[in-house]
């Protein structure tokens, strides 16, 4: 692997791992707070599990935005070094 692939390659597979964690943070408050209260009369806990959710949105955001910059990063090296074989 080229050493020039190695920092986009990681923001990858750390956007990736971000977006994976945020995606079960969001998975954890729907089934905690909404799926397993249902039916009680404490509705308390849809508001103080939020920061879960908060944290959940957040981790999407961050591994969405990390990952395309690493697969923009990625495919212009790849352009860079077949037009610098020609």
């Amino acid at each position: 692997m080229n050493s020039k692939k190695i920092l986009p390659c990681g923001a990858l597979a750390v956007g990736s791992l971000f977006a994976l964690v945020g995606i079960a943070f969001a998975v954890m408050y729907v089934l905690e707070a909404i799926i397993a209260r249902l039916g009680e009369a404490d509705q308390s806990l849809l508001f103080w599990y939020l920061p879960i959710l908060f944290m959940g949105v957040i981790g999407i955001v961050i591994g969405v935005v990390i990952g395309i910059l690493g697969a923009i990063r990625l495919r212009q090296i790849r352009e860079q070094s077949s037009t610098s074989e020609y």
